[in-house]
């Protein structure tokens, strides 16, 4: 039985060092003999071979351990010229006295053998003791004795070298051997799976390559380690192994898939018959199909995108969608190995709707046969409108009423009118002493809209209501008080001691004085973002140069000419400082309030104002996040107010910027404020406010002042796991 060691579970022996000892035969009779006359048996001698020690390289240590076995008495002195030669190096030792029979110990003499490049070795010993004695009166100078010993072969495993490589590509594997005869058998072992790459081959170069399986075994890694094993034989007996090893590489083409993302309709208020995604009134449902990991890998999170929405889930209905034309969305997926699958996209048809208004409209008394007739019983009607056609499937119903403007309930006219066409009805009960009230309705699938006119009475120069109570000028009485049609102009002071009503627009001229003006219009948008005219409603409104309204926007601007279209007066562009916007130049906010004038051609912007949500990066709570902004004549005012608590996986050297701003800064001035930042880290030369950098929409520090302008620097710091404070106002031109 061979003696070996293992360490950390591997053999010292395969690894190629030499075992601790081997047996030599101790004693062992040797053929030389000396024959001592009248004995009745020979003197004999033996030498004794012992062990050999551990060594790392292809060495043994060979030691000779010499004795004499003497069976006659002899005296002989010490000798010191005694030699032992292990293969062919020679040695000397020396030999005490002998005096008397039995086994003498002469000592041992050790050598350091070099065995042959595929660890075995064979090696001569021999020794001489120079006896010098006269023995039975024959003199005899020396005693010698020789052996070949063959050692034990020293384990000379192959080593192996390989090449990291992508999985499917082939790799080098390079094989460093001690002798020609060696073969060797390679295998590899890559998580749970191994196999043969070659069987007791000759070749010192191999070539393989790493199946794409083997990524099944690193479902949650792009990377993974393989073990090279390369054992070596000599002929048939295996000396050992040695291994390696090398990173395998998942390669970018294994990744998740989709099979396809498809939308379904989700109709809503939409006619299911009408088959056709409407804007503002349908949603899409949207499903990822098919999605797989690739080679053992799992989905780990999905994506879809398009049409101002995000979802990450693989099934997701939007809200309503606000814009039209062909909309596209995207999904992906990421599996457990962070791959992101190529992307899949469905493009739905949206077809646009805006609630149906009217352009214009007009009623006035008339004969029977349309004739225009202050004294006329039927009335002359006319109302031009517009309507989302929605591929014609959009029809709209149209009717007329009309009462008495003292009387409560309506009556239905009984008629249809087409938009633009002048259209008679009332059926001669127009009477000519009562003003009436004419009221024409158009209703599309979604909405309906109405509009009110009035007709005064028949026209006489003045009129006396019975009873004594009223009088009219240019129209018939009809209620206590005084009631003029006719247009006035009053040439001297007019003094309201109560409430005046101004049911339209009041023209002062000759620059008169005008005392407690009623409050300019105010109404609403609810236009999507993305649609260029935006309709508004404003009770009271009167189309005229200098007309003042204030409009809540109940959705943000996206297009980059919007135009403002006030009671069905027609669409108007918007201008700023007397220049018609440019492209891209208008923007607002959800929510914001603005303020116009018309001056005849298009809407002046005299303000405006609105809330926005300021942000800084790195924040992974908030307690609070508060923005308003102003804009008028060129300039914009913001203010802020936010808390929050840094990640505590933020940079400590990541700026404090906040973001979200509405505007842009223009340039040509200072965009600048002042204000606080609580909890963070401010380096030199300090922290002084605020500002925006030119050309920017993003707030950072301002620390100190340059050839008189400012610049932000950003020192101001985000401070990992802190919570802080920031507030401040910053004044601007903004674009």
């Amino acid at each position: 039985m061979k003696p070996d060691v293992t360490l950390n579970g591997v053999s010292m022996s395969n690894l190629g060092w030499l075992r601790e000892s081997i047996s030599f035969p101790t004693p062992e009779s040797q053929t030389n003999t000396i024959i001592v006359p009248g004995r009745n048996s020979p003197i004999r001698y033996t030498e004794a071979l012992g062990r050999v020690s551990y060594q790392p390289r292809n060495t043994s240590t060979v030691t000779c351990y010499i004795s004499l076995v003497n069976d006659y008495s002899l005296s002989i002195s010490g000798r010191s010229s005694n030699t032992c030669t292990i293969n062919g190096v020679q040695s000397t030792f020396s030999t005490p006295a002998v005096t008397t029979t039995g086994t003498h110990s002469f000592g041992s003499v050790s050598q350091t053998v070099a065995h042959d490049s595929d660890g075995t070795k064979s090696i001569t010993i021999s020794a001489i003791f120079y006896i010098r004695a006269t023995i039975s009166g024959v003199y005899y100078d020396r005693i010698t004795a020789s052996a070949t010993i063959t050692l034990d072969s020293i384990p000379r495993a192959s080593s192996v070298s390989a090449v990291s490589i992508n999985m499917g590509t082939t790799t080098r594997i390079d094989i460093t051997r001690a002798s020609s005869a060696f073969t060797h058998t390679v295998t590899y072992k890559f998580g749970s799976v191994s196999g043969t790459i070659a069987a007791q081959s000759s070749l010192t170069t191999l070539w393989w390559t790493p199946p794409l399986t083997l990524a099944s075994q690193i479902p949650n890694a792009t990377t993974g380690i393989c073990t090279i094993t390369c054992t070596t034989y000599s002929g048939s007996t295996n000396i050992g192994s040695k291994t390696c090893t090398m990173t395998l590489t998942v390669p970018a083409s294994i990744k998740p898939s989709i099979t396809s993302l498809t939308a379904e309709r989700v109709d809503g208020t939409v006619p299911s018959s009408w088959g056709i995604y409407v804007q503002t009134k349908s949603k899409a449902k949207l499903s990822i199909n098919g999605a797989a990991g690739s080679y053992g890998s799992k989905i780990s999170s999905y994506s879809i995108v398009g049409g101002g929405f995000t979802s990450s889930t693989s099934i997701f209905t939007t809200g309503f969608l606000n814009n039209y034309g062909d909309i596209t969305f995207t999904a992906t997926v990421t599996d457990s190995r962070g791959r992101v699958s190529d992307p899949a996209t469905v493009t739905i048809p949206v077809v646009q709707y805006f609630a149906p208004y009217f352009e214009r409209y007009s009623s006035r008394r008339c004969t029977s046969t349309g004739a225009l007739s202050d004294e006329g019983t039927y009335v002359l009607g006319n109302a031009l409108y517009n309507r989302a056609a929605c591929n014609d499937l959009n029809r709209v119903t149209r009717s007329i009423y009309y009462k008495k403007s003292s009387d409560i309930e309506w009556l239905n006219a009984g008629a249809i009118f087409s938009s633009g066409d002048p259209l008679v009805f009332g059926g001669g009960k127009i009477a000519a002493d009562y003003s009436y009230d004419i009221k024409y309705v158009i209703q599309d699938t979604f909405n309906t809209v109405a509009v009110i006119d009035f007709i005064s009475t028949a026209a006489v120069i003045m009129d006396f209501k019975s009873g004594g109570k009223g009088l009219a000028i240019g129209k018939v009485s009809e209620d206590d008080g005084l009631d003029v049609k006719f247009a006035s102009h009053f040439r001297s002071t007019v003094i309201f001691d109560d409430v005046v009503n101004i049911g339209t627009m009041l023209n002062v001229t000759n620059s008169a004085t005008v005392w407690g003006l009623p409050l300019p219009g105010y109404g609403t948008c609810a236009t999507a973002a993305s649609t260029a005219t935006k309709v508004v409603t404003c009770a009271g409104y009167y189309l005229k140069a200098g007309a003042i309204c204030t409009i809540r926007m109940t959705y943000a601007n996206t297009h980059t000419l919007p135009q403002l279209n006030i009671n069905s007066t027609g669409a108007y562009s918007l201008s700023y400082n007397g220049v018609l916007a440019a492209s891209g130049s208008t923007r607002w906010l959800a929510g914001s309030v603005l303020t116009v004038m018309f001056t005849g051609s298009y809407y002046e912007v005299l303000s405006i104002a609105g809330a926005w949500t300021p942000s800084i990066a790195g924040t992974s709570t908030y307690s609070f996040q508060e923005g308003y902004f102003q804009y008028s004549a060129g300039i914009v005012s913001f203010g802020f107010s936010i808390s929050g608590t840094f990640s505590s996986t933020t940079t400590s050297t990541t700026q404090t910027v906040i973001s979200g701003l509405p505007f842009t800064y223009k340039g040509n001035g200072l965009a600048t404020g002042g204000g606080i930042a609580y909890g963070c880290t401010s380096s030199s030369p300090g922290f002084f406010g605020w500002c925006v950098s030119n050309g920017q929409s993003t707030i950072t520090a301002r620390n100190s002042t340059i050839s008189g302008n400012i610049y932000g620097a950003g020192y101001v710091y985000n401070t990992p796991g802190f919570t802080y404070s920031v507030s401040g106002s910053i004044t601007m031109r903004a674009v």
